[in-house]
Order: C-alpha cells, then structure tokens, then sequence
C-alpha cells in the first residue's frame, strides 16, 4: 500500500505556562514524540522539523510524515525439527501448537539450517499500522514524560498536566486526525490572541499554522518571536539616546511571557537614582521583567522598557501602569540601601556567627576569619598589602545580613563593596569586597583588582579544603557547595589573574587554617588536587593540545599555572617538529633505562670516564644546552628552549646507535647513566616527552 507523507502538526493549548519550563517541556515533547515515530517505523524527516511554543501552546511541526508504518516481514522460529516429528515423521504437539500460533498448517512451514541443527520457521509478512490508530497513544505517552515541574488536576478529571488543557489541534497535511487527549478532542482549530483574536480560528492545513496564528496576533514561532523583541527593546532606548540592558536570562523569560511583544518605554523618578544602580536593575529584571535602559557611560537612566502582550489603544494609560508597577519596587530598594546605611559594615560582623555555613566547619563567621587569614597569606606571597587584604578578607561577606542582600541575594558582594566605601574603607577594600564573588560562572570576568582576586582565590580554596575535609566532595550530578565551579575559579585565578602561585602552595595554606575545625586527611588532600587537576584538564583544551601531552606537561613539577600553560603550548608546537619523534622515544628509552636501575644512579658525571667519541659528544652538546635553556626556563621561554633542545637530537640519536649504556665496568655504567639522568632531568623541566606522543 502507498502511504502519504505530509506534515504533522499536533499543538497543545492550555492557560499560561510557567515561563522559565517551557522551553524545556517543549523540546521534550518534540523529542520524545520523534523518538516514538522512529520506533513505530512510521517515516519522517527529522532535520526538516521544528517545535515552537508560546506562554499558551507547545506545538510540533513534523516534517513528511507518513500515513502508516512501512510493511515487515517477521521471521518466528518455531522449535528443532527433530522435537517437532517422532520417528514415524507424524508432527508432535510442538509442531503443532507453533503451526497454530503462527495461522499456518505444519506442511506450509520452512525449515533452517543452523550451527545448532534444524528447526522449523515461518515468514509473516505484517501490514503497517495506520498512523491514526497509533498517534494519540504515541502523544500521550510523550507528554507524560515531561519534566513538568507541578503537574495539577483541573474541573472533576482524574488525569493531570502542567496547567489546565483547552484545545488540541491535530493535522496530517490538511486532515484532522481524530483523538482525544487530556478531555480535548482533536480539532482543526487553534485560539489566537487572548484579546485581540481569541477565535477559534481555522487552520487550513498543517504548512499553514505559523501564518494563521499570525493573522490572529500570535507568533508562534520562539526563535522568531526573541529576535523580534531583541530588536524592538533596543530601538526604544535609542529613541532617547540610551542604550537597553538586554540580559540572555531575561529576554528568554519575557519571550516566554508574551505571544505578541510590543516594546512601551516608560520611567520612574529621578530620586530613586541615589540607591545604587545594581540594585534598581535587580528589581526591574527580576521582579517586574523589565528592561532598563543605560546611558553610554553605562549609568542607570530612569527609563526602561516593558514588553507588553498587546497593541493597546490607550498607550499613555498603559504607560501609567507600568510606572505605577515599579514604584512600589523601587522604593523597597530604597528602603532597604537607607536602613543598612544606618550602621558601618563592620557591624554586622557579629551576625555572621548566627549563620551556619557548615556543620563540621562552623558558621560564616567561623569562614569569614579564615578568609581574613588566608588573604594576608596569599598577599604576603604576592608583595601585595598585607593588612588591606586582611580588611577585605574580614568583611567580604558582611553584607549576607544586609537588608538590600537578603532581598536580591545575586547582589551580595556588590552591596557590600557600596557599604564599605560609604563607611570610609579605602576603595581597594572596597573593591575587593565587591568583586570576590567573580567568576561567578564559566566564562564570567575575573576580579579587576589584584586584592580582589586574592580575596576570590581565599574564599574558593577555604569552600574546597573545608567541604572535602568534611568528606562532603561532589558525587555524580550532586555538587550541594557548587565546587567544581569553585575548582574552576581556582585555576583561572591563579592562571590568568597575576597570581603566579603554585597548586599546592596555596591549598597546604588553606589546610592550616581548618585544623581547629576540621583536619584535611592525606587521602582527602589527594582527592582534592585531582578534583581540581580535573577542572585544569579541561581547562587546559583550549589550547587545543591532545590530551596526551596536556598529562605529559602535567607530570611535570606542577609550579604556577601561568607557567604550565607556557610548557603546554610549547610542547605542542615542539611536537609538529621533525626532531620531536627521535627526542621522544629516546626519552622513553632512558626513562626506561633508569626506572630498571631504581633510585641508585647518580647526576655526578665524571669526563675522565667518558672513553668513547659518542659519549664525549653527548656530554659536550648536553653542557651547552643546559647552559643556554637554564636563563630561558627562568624566563617561560619554553618554545625558544625546546627548540634548543632539538640539537640534542644527533648526538642522542649518535649515542645510542653506538654507546652500551648497561657496560660491564659499573663505573663506566653509572657514568652514562648520570649522564642520562642529567638528560632527562632537562627535558622534565618541560613535560614528561615520554607521554607526549
């Protein structure tokens, strides 16, 4: 039978979606419903379909569909041919109840041969299913998979879903495939605008849905619907000269609010500007969803924009409501900035003994010492200003009982940093304080402040020493403390924030300061310089070096990360070299040499033991390279080192083609063996060669 292939659309519409799920509920619908075709066998273009969704629909559009599964052959095997016959050749029982399972006489079956003997077998050709006797069971079972947050019931029906059902529009090219799901029968119409075309409105075929609902003030289409607002909210603040603040989270939430965007620019009060901009924006974004607009030095101006939902007739009565919206808002903010500026930052300090950070480590104040402490640490390390950093150490997480902070928790830091400053603390205090919470993400800015990264890399290396000495490390997807965020900021701090700081120096740092409260085992220390080693690794890709000689640098004595990542890159151009081969496998074979010898063998070289032409040479060349590499490891010029080492090439090469390492003479031995320990011991200030390959 020829099928047809036409696209299917299925929509769902219900009351309003919780807007930060949606996307993700859609795309599973999409997902799980692809994968039920698939296994059903029924036909369809995957890469030519699309899901699209609004705060009142999920909707599929699947691309060539068939009308039915393709046809199959099912080949069941019935028993031996030696079990289905007794010896007068007359069909036993088996025979005859596989015969009857299958609708065939025992003289109409086949017979094939195995490795195992013969047995008895039959071919049934199967006819597809029609898509409509399969499609509903198929569509429920996907949205039942969902990740629906709360699912709920509705009216007195037994079944529940993420918010109420109102219609279900099923099309196979122009055909209503009839169904019913969650008390809605399957229709050809959809609802437009909630108010300015409710409908129901007619969709004439499933190629036709997108432009129908458009005609009826819906679009549908998300990724078209965002681009659209990202267009409109900009050009209303350059209408006035500003520029909108348009963050990824919050024009996916808003696009997920609206099914028809229209961008109204409104503004508030000029003396809500005295309380510090981060927190008028907080407010704004988080609380209303909407858009502030900046000025182009990046200061807040008392203007913003709202994406409304409708095309009003009344605009400045629409206006009036928004800004009547956000007053209420901004004067909380309001009040919160001028009650904490009541009392001095340090004030607060003894509240922080109240909060629990954990149970084994104490409370914030228990951390907030230990920063303080490891702060004047790290920057004695540095040459930086011992006692500022100590200052910043000590109040960095004061303004967690802040009234503003406990409001709008993404501003802790930032509010601290404006307290600071009005109590009279320098501004690299207050600066400090304001920034040690970055990065706060993969990707996010590191502190602009050398003080400032020394109070991000004490807090992170106090949560990872504290939290794996309470035997509390990351297992699976669980990471309750958000450490491998923290490993991570660890190792960017330390590479790319000035901070030439060696790994272990700074976590035998933070250990000395847990042993009142909790001492870090030698096994956890283990388990936690591979945790971080770990956020290094990946790390460590963008250099786009193989993994191999990412490990082979890493087996190397670690020191600073800014230095490991020099010896990475030069290795990796080394290694596209014609010398790098040779060198490798010679470091391979003396690391094997010595590992045989054990820990015996000395460095002291002695020249009067050097008896043959190709030992002299190799010494000689292993001299002036020393001499030359040394200054250039001082300096991180590893590329120009390596390079210097590749002369080394010939004589090693010489050497081993011509030279009996293990000679019988044990002094003559041990000669050659310090020799190639000294070797070795060169190439090692780079990376281990003999993983490199």
């Amino acid at each position: 039978m020829t099928s047809q292939n036409h696209t299917l659309l299925v929509e769902v519409g219900c009351e309003e979606l919780p807007p930060k799920a949606l996307a993700k509920m859609t795309e599973s619908f999409f997902e799980q419903t692809c994968k039920g075709l698939s296994d059903l066998g029924i036909g369809f273009d995957r890469e030519a379909s699309h899901f699209y969704y609004t705060p009142r629909r999920m909707a599929l559009s699947l691309a060539a569909v068939t009308d039915r599964q393709a046809d199959r052959v099912l080949e069941r095997k019935g028993p031996a041919v030696k079990a289905a016959f007794d010896d007068s050749g007359k069909a036993t029982p088996a025979a005859l109840g596989f015969a009857k399972s299958v609708g065939l006489e025992v003289e109409a079956l086949d017979r094939i041969k195995t490795d195992k003997g013969e047995w008895l077998a039959c071919q049934l050709d199967i006819p597809g299913k029609p898509l409509c006797k399969l499609l509903f069971d198929l569509l429920g079972d996907a949205l039942r998979q969902l990740p629906v947050p709360k699912p709920m019931r509705w009216s007195d029906h037994d079944f529940e879903f993420v918010r109420p059902v109102h219609w279900l529009l099923v099309l196979h090219g122009d055909q209503v495939i009839n169904g019913e799901l969650y008390g809605c029968q399957a229709s050809d119409t959809t609802a437009g605008h909630r108010i300015h075309a409710p409908g129901p409105h007619r969709v004439a075929s499933a190629d036709d849905y997108l432009a129908t609902l458009e005609r009826a003030f819906v679009i549908a289409d998300h990724e078209r619907r965002r681009e659209h607002i990202h267009a409109i909210a900009p050009a209303s603040g350059e209408e006035i000269g500003g520029a909108t603040r348009i963050t990824d989270a919050l024009l996916k939430e808003v696009n997920n609010l609206v099914e028809w965007p229209v961008a109204v620019r409104c503004s508030f009060g000029e003396a809500f500007l005295a309380v510090p901009q981060e927190a008028l924006i907080q407010s704004m974004e988080s609380h209303q969803k909407f858009f502030p607009i900046l000025a182009l030095d990046d200061t807040l101006t008392p203007d913003f924009v709202v994406i409304a939902n409708i095309e009003s007739q009344d605009v400045d009565a629409m206006t009036t409501g928004f800004q009547r919206v956000i007053r209420p808002r901004l004067a909380d903010a309001q009040f919160f900035w001028e009650q904490d500026l009541k009392q001095p930052l340090e004030a607060w300090l003894p509240a922080l003994d109240k909060i629990v950070f954990q149970e084994k480590l104490g409370s914030v104040g228990d951390k907030t010492r230990r920063i303080e402490s490891l702060s004047k640490k790290i920057a004695e390390l540095m040459g930086a200003d011992v006692n500022a950093a100590g200052r910043a150490g000590r109040l960095a997480k004061a303004d967690l009982v802040s009234l503003m902070v406990g409001e709008f928790p993404d501003l802790q830091g930032i509010m601290g940093g404006y307290y600071a400053r009005h109590a009279g603390e320098p501004d690299a205090v207050a600066d400090a304080i304001s920034e040690h919470y970055a990065p706060r993400f993969a990707g996010d800015h590191l502190p602009a402040s050398e003080l400032g990264r020394i109070t991000a890399l004490a807090d992170r290396l106090d949560t990872l020493t504290g939290i794996f000495a309470a035997g509390l490390k990351p297992s699976g997807n669980k990471d309750p403390f958000a450490l491998r965020r923290a490993a991570l900021a660890v190792v960017r701090l330390l590479e790319e924030g000035g901070l030439s700081l060696a790994l272990k120096d700074v976590l035998t740092l933070a250990e000395e300061g847990l042993v009142q409260q909790q001492a870090l085992s030698g096994e956890l220390r283990v388990a936690l310089e591979q945790f971080i080693y770990e956020r290094l690794r990946s790390h460590l890709r963008d250099t786009g070096a193989s993994t191999r000689q990412i490990e082979a640098v890493l087996a190397a004595p670690l020191g600073s990360l800014p230095d490991l990542r020099a010896r990475l890159l030069a290795l990796k151009s080394f290694m596209g070299q014609d010398e790098s081969a040779s060198l490798v496998a010679a470091n391979k074979r003396i690391g094997n040499i010595l590992k045989k010898q054990g820990s015996v063998v000395s460095e002291k070289i002695d020249t009067d033991r050097l008896v043959l032409d190709e030992e002299r040479d190799l010494y000689r060349a292993l001299i002036e390279a020393t001499a030359l590499v040394e200054p250039l490891y001082e300096e991180r010029n590893y590329e120009t080192a390596l390079a210097t080492l590749s002369t080394l090439r010939v004589p090693v090469d010489a050497f081993f083609d011509s030279v009996m390492v293990l000679d019988e003479d044990p002094a003559v031995r041990g000669n050659r063996l310090a020799m190639l320990k000294q070797l070795k011991a060169l190439f090692d200030r780079v990376a281990d060669f003999a993983q490199a390959d």
